[in-house]
């Protein structure tokens, strides 16, 4: 049975009442998208039913409702690639109705603005034939959004307040004119890189990290991914083994790459 798409075509719940129906043994691996997380796994079916599935960090019936939040990302199904153990005796048909919950669940979470949240313009906004109205402090707080400021900040600036913010911050997403900007893996992991290396290196870690990056290909750390924070780390590994020896050079790298790894998962 030849069956592949993508899960924003194909629904999750689709797909496991397809297999169901048709009684299939195999496994379905996804390569799943949620924001700019990578999920990626199997869910594993015996008869039509779910028997297992593995996803890094998550238990198997964890890992299934994990992936009713996937919102787009290839997926294949390989008949008689199955689970040699069931791990999941729950039915498909609650499988569906707790996945559909958790999934209208993220849904909600990712629609409402935190104070953290660094929202930036569309930059083709699309409102179809709805008319967009929006009042003075609504455009007030518009003009501030620039892809750098967070909610906290715009509330402060602005003077309306957190909540009456955030409240506009959400009618202007639902409107189509701004979305969350995704923070880049390095704009949380350089500042950790910097204290970890100025553990070991004191005064002279800046000095050698930005050497690392120079070698590792990157001009901007704080908009660096997760694998080029994780090269930066390996060359600052090569290069401080000349200030503080091999064994601590080796101790400072390997807490750098846990840093990175984490991120990168």
């Amino acid at each position: 049975m030849a069956l592949a798409g993508d899960l924003s075509e194909f629904s999750l719940t689709d797909l496991i009442q397809l297999l169901q129906l048709s009684k299939k043994t195999g496994g379905v691996e996804i390569d799943g998208r949620r924001g700019a997380q990578k999920l990626a796994g199997w869910i594993f079916f015996r008869d039509g039913k779910i028997v297992d599935a593995k996803l890094p960090g998550l238990e198997p019936l964890e890992a299934v409702y994990a992936f009713f939040t996937v919102t787009s990302g290839p997926f294949r199904f390989h008949e008689g690639v199955t689970s040699p153990q069931v791990t999941i005796t729950v039915s498909n048909e609650s499988i569906i109705m707790e996945g559909i919950h958790r999934q209208e669940t993220w849904s909600q979470q990712q629609a409402a603005p935190t104070l953290s949240m660094v929202p930036r313009l569309v930059p083709n906004p699309s409102s179809g034939t709805v008319e967009i109205s929006l009042d003075a402090e609504e455009w007030r707080v518009l003009t501030m959004i620039n892809g750098k400021h967070t909610v906290a900040q715009i509330a402060q600036r602005s003077g309306l307040g957190e909540a009456r913010t955030c409240e506009i911050i959400a009618k202007l997403m639902q409107s189509g004119l701004i979305e969350r900007r995704e923070a880049a893996a390095g704009e949380s992991l350089a500042p950790e890189f910097e204290q970890i290396a100025a553990g070991y290196l004191g005064a002279g870690a800046n000095v050698l990290l930005q050497e690392a990056y120079r070698i590792a290909g990157v001009t901007d750390p704080s908009r660096a991914s997760a694998a080029e924070m994780l090269a930066a780390a390996d060359a600052f590994e090569a290069e401080a083994r000349r200030l503080i020896g091999a064994d601590r050079a080796s101790q400072a790298a390997a807490q750098l790459r846990e840093r990175a790894r984490e991120a990168l998962v």
